[in-house]
């Protein structure tokens, strides 16, 4: 994909960049991860162009997405502007596809669109299993202000961090992980920026499972088999009220689930 591309869909003080392609008949919306951009989603391409139009989309904050409205982003205030998006698209059946962050707005889109959907590809997705760390960082003013300290007294987490990893209580890939995200005075911007703006975009799992039963959505999940930032287990608060869906555990870690998923829906697909 290249720069080019970019297109833009513009309402209320929010502007979502976006790349389309592939040729396909389906037309699949996909959300990528935390420090990501659409291009994120360039292996799809050629793994599953000839099965899906595919919408690579920025998140807000991310890629050339903007996000000035003064409204806090709520599922109901998402769900608005991807409904105004798919009418000015003209797309009425669509699929999902999201990936760690993405999974939430994935999710999120269900909880509006399930009666459209035909299939949901959630890639290690965040927001199932809920971390008790950013309930405390984002849920109150007070955690809100104390986050903003700790992310600019960096040294202070990263002692924080090392100590927990030392008592057994922090994962070393998580760690690193951590340290990598947060490495420049933007990455922490961009960090602070969406915890707390995404904080209500949570899925109500109640509901998600209750529409996806009941329109009998094609559900995928892949989990990778040594991701330690999104672990495979942390999809079982969904899986475990899903009347049907497909789970494919892949050989990797989390950086590399987007391409390994497509080659693998390709492979399924040449086997029909």
């Amino acid at each position: 994909m290249s720069e080019a591309t970019v297109q833009t869909f513009e309402r209320k003080g929010k502007l979502m960049a976006y790349q389309k392609f592939g040729t396909g008949p389906a037309v699949l919306l996909a959300f990528h991860g935390f420090g990501q951009s659409r291009l994120a989603f360039t292996p799809l391409e050629a793994s599953l162009g000839n099965q899906f139009t595919i919408f690579a989309i920025d998140l807000f904050f991310h890629g050339k997405s903007q996000y000035t409205s003064d409204e806090l982003l709520t599922k109901s205030v998402w769900q608005g502007f991807i409904g105004a998006f798919l009418q000015e698209q003209h797309i009425d059946r669509f699929s999902l596809m999201g990936f760690s962050l993405g999974g939430r707005f994935a999710l999120a889109t269900v909880e509006g669109f399930a009666g459209r959907l035909d299939q949901l590809f959630l890639l290690a997705p965040d927001g199932i299993t809920r971390s008790p760390w950013y309930q405390v960082a984002t849920g109150s003013s007070v955690g809100r202000w104390l986050f903003r300290y700790v992310l600019r007294h960096l040294s202070m987490l990263t002692a924080f961090g090392h100590t927990l990893t030392r008592l057994g209580l922090l994962n070393r890939t998580v760690m690193r992980f951590a340290e990598i995200s947060l490495g420049t005075p933007e990455q922490r911007a961009l960090v602070y920026k969406s915890w707390t703006q995404f904080r209500l975009i949570q899925p109500n799992l109640t509901v998600i499972s209750k529409v996806l039963n009941e329109y009998r959505v094609h559900v995928h999940f892949f989990t990778g088999a040594f991701d330690r930032i999104v672990p495979g287990i942390y999809i079982l608060p969904l899986t475990k009220r899903l009347l049907h869906y497909e789970l494919t555990v892949l050989k990797t870690g989390h950086n590399h689930l987007i391409e390994l998923a497509g080659e693998g829906l390709k492979v399924k697909e040449s086997m029909y």
